[in-house]
């Protein structure tokens, strides 16, 4: 019950009655949210911690990186604040020390939130790929959303627009890497269809991200 639900009484004992419970509700509530937010602040300030590590392995990949434009795109992300650990995450797909460190840091993370519950672990749907294919970028996907729980606030500030645009560089980056690994597997795929799928992909991640971390503050303030 919130201060809306009370209804006028008919006397003033019952009204003050009325007042200390709904103060002592709406004060149960506050803590209570308040109590999230802290636990949120904590674990993105540990998440955050963990940036300077991550930073040093994306250099080293940086070191063996030939293609300027992937480099670019790469410091443009850093520079806007995009989670160290997303970006590891996408190179993870075509890197191997990449996914090794991306790795290390999933099992490493204790989520405040829980991945949304789904029939299966899809994000991918596309008719464009064999079923290994898929397979792969599903569990890399799926990878991206789970670590994107674990810094929530820092990722949609970030990495994607109120309007719901993904900030360029990172959208680029994405296309480039899918590309690589598509490429890797001898899959062809006309680039503008890239483009698509890995914009899809993204929005996809970061609109279960939202939709997650919105119904969580939503039952913070319910309980």
């Amino acid at each position: 019950m919130g201060l809306e639900d009370l209804s006028p009484l008919d006397n003033e004992e019952s009204g003050t009655k009325a007042t200390e419970i709904s103060d002592e509700v709406f004060r149960d509530k506050m803590q209570k949210t308040q109590k999230s937010q802290k636990a949120l602040k904590r674990a993105e300030g540990k998440a955050r911690a963990k940036d300077d590590r991550l930073a040093k392995v994306i250099g080293k990949f940086l070191q063996t990186q030939s293609n300027t434009g992937v480099m670019i795109l790469i410091s443009r992300c850093l520079d806007q604040n995009i989670p160290a650990g997303l970006i590891l995450g996408i190179l993870a797909l075509v890197e191997s020390e990449a996914q090794k460190e991306f790795e290390v840091v999933l099992g490493e993370s204790s989520q405040l939130l829980a991945a949304p519950e789904m029939k299966n672990r899809e994000l991918v749907k596309s008719g464009e790929f064999p079923p290994e294919i898929k397979q792969a970028l599903d569990v890399w996907s799926f990878g991206l959303l789970e670590f994107g729980l674990t810094q929530p606030t820092r990722l949609l500030a970030t990495a994607i627009s109120p309007d719901g645009d993904i900030f360029p560089s990172l959208a680029k980056l994405n296309s480039f890497i899918i590309r690589d690994f598509l490429q890797e597997k001898k899959v062809k795929l006309e680039f503008t269809k890239i483009e698509s799928f890995a914009e899809f992909v993204l929005k996809s991640v970061l609109g279960k991200i939202k939709l997650q971390f919105e119904t969580t503050k939503s039952l913070a303030r319910e309980d």
